[in-house]
């Protein structure tokens, strides 16, 4: 306490600028330290060190090894912070060059979003915000790369990364850092990890660590970084459609997105098959749904904000939990049960995934749609069922679900004597229908179906 601030202008790029910048810097990390100079580490090791096997010449930007393209070498080299003290390896650019290449989108549904130069650059941005998120990002993005690509085990460096960040998180936790976005952010990681790990006893050990931090900061409206607030609340949806549990969290901020996107009104939804047998507040979450879909089946030429995308899926997210709970019992009223479900079969469409392949596994979905399909069988109209069958063999049914999935579109169809995909895309699209997203795997669904 005591010590006064001190401010810089980091607009400024002179040299007298960027020397005060680095003096300033220095003198409040080294205060009250010794520091001793280590032993050079071995030429020609393998593995994360100051020194590479170029004569130990630090590797500061991105570009410099070529791995990234020109686009992204430039956006990077823009985005860097003067005061770079983290050593990037060959490793590590490997890393970077795969998760902005590929595996990005995956995570922002890139058919039905602008560019995502922004949000790669915010990465870029959060892996050099300090030491913790640098080694955090590398650790998230080298486990998602695995992940995506099914590539097993996970490499030591990730693991060296990842063991990195959590020390340093452990380091501040007594000081006033402890509360930090990039502290919280790899506390949301260990919760991501053990989601894909199956781990359900360390992910709600981490959650309710990560609700902890986020009670002592004020809440998740406190934290000014909307992407990681957005990050967060997928974190706290996911884990609730993985264990039938609550959720811990809560961010609705769909009305300023719809304004951003231009959603207005509520359209057509009230013609649709059975709505008005649906619980008001189901009836909500399905005109919301209904309204993006529109938006995005009457517009070609996309332009929405993954940031404003994310928020929609939040808001519809969070209230699809608390309307239901996965972990309940089933609820009264037939219909409000293929809605519901139907919509978070709808909602993970729309989460992890690229190019029709599926990553997360929500098995507890998948059983409660299966109950509900089962508990249908005698009901008098079955296009609400068949768009379930439909939404969840898109989305969340694995393959060992098919046979029974197959048979049941099969009998369906007949039953509505269905014989073209016309006839069924005409059915399908009277309930909450994204054609970029939906419309491909579930005609090749249909093609299955004819011939099983």
């Amino acid at each position: 306490m005591g010590k006064g601030f001190i401010f810089i202008d980091g607009t400024k790029s002179d040299i007298s600028t960027k020397r005060a910048a680095r003096s300033h810097a220095m003198r409040e990390k080294n205060i009250g330290k010794t520091h001793h100079r280590g032993l050079k580490p071995a030429r020609g090791k393998t593995g994360l060190s100051t020194s590479q096997e170029n004569g130990g010449r630090r590797d500061n930007a991105l570009s410099s090894h070529g791995c990234l393209d020109m686009t992204d070498s430039m956006l990077i080299c823009r985005s860097l912070p003067p005061l770079l003290s983290m050593d990037v390896t060959p490793w590590s650019l490997e890393v970077a060059k795969t998760y902005f290449t590929s595996v990005i989108m995956a995570v922002y549904p890139s058919k039905l979003c602008l560019s995502l130069d922004r949000i790669k650059l915010y990465w870029v941005r959060m892996m050099f915000l300090d030491q913790t998120s640098y080694h955090c990002s590398l650790a998230l993005m080298s486990i998602l790369n695995a992940f995506v690509f099914g590539r097993e085990p996970v490499s030591w460096e990730a693991t060296y990364h990842l063991g990195q960040a959590v020390a340093l998180v452990n380091e501040k936790l007594d000081t006033a850092d402890a509360l930090s976005n990039s502290n919280l952010a790899v506390v949301n990681f260990l919760v991501i990890r053990d989601i894909f790990k199956e781990d359900e006893a360390s992910a709600r050990i981490h959650l309710r660590g990560l609700q902890k931090m986020l009670e002592l900061r004020g809440g998740l409206c406190t934290i000014e970084d909307r992407t990681l607030a957005l990050k967060i609340a997928k974190t706290d949806i996911d884990f609730a459609l993985h264990y039938g549990t609550s959720v811990v969290l809560f961010r609705d901020r769909r009305a300023q997105a719809a304004k951003e996107f231009g959603l207005v009104g509520e359209g057509s939804i009230f013609s649709k098959p059975c709505l008005a047998e649906a619980r008001p507040d189901l009836q909500k979450i399905i005109q919301d749904v209904n309204s993006l879909a529109c938006w995005f089946n009457n517009d070609d030429s996309f332009d929405a904000d993954p940031d404003d995308l994310q928020e929609i899926i939040v808001s519809v997210g969070y209230r699809l939990v608390l309307f239901c709970s996965l972990g309940s019992p089933p609820m009264e009223g037939f219909l409000n049960s293929v809605y519901h479900i139907g919509l978070v079969a709808f909602l993970t469409t729309l989460f992890l995934q690229t190019g029709g392949r599926r990553f997360l596994k929500y098995r507890l979905v998948a059983r409660r749609l299966r109950d509900i399909v089962n508990r249908g069988q005698h009901e008098p109209d079955k296009r609400p069922l068949l768009w379930l069958l439909f939404m969840g063999g898109i989305s969340v049914l694995e393959e060992s679900d098919q046979p029974w999935l197959l048979q049941r579109i099969k009998e369906i169809t007949q039953l509505l004597a269905v014989d073209s995909w016309a006839h069924m895309q005409s059915i399908l699209c009277c309930f909450p229908w994204i054609h970029h997203m939906h419309t491909e795997p579930s005609r090749h669904l249909w093609e299955i179906a004819v011939l099983f």
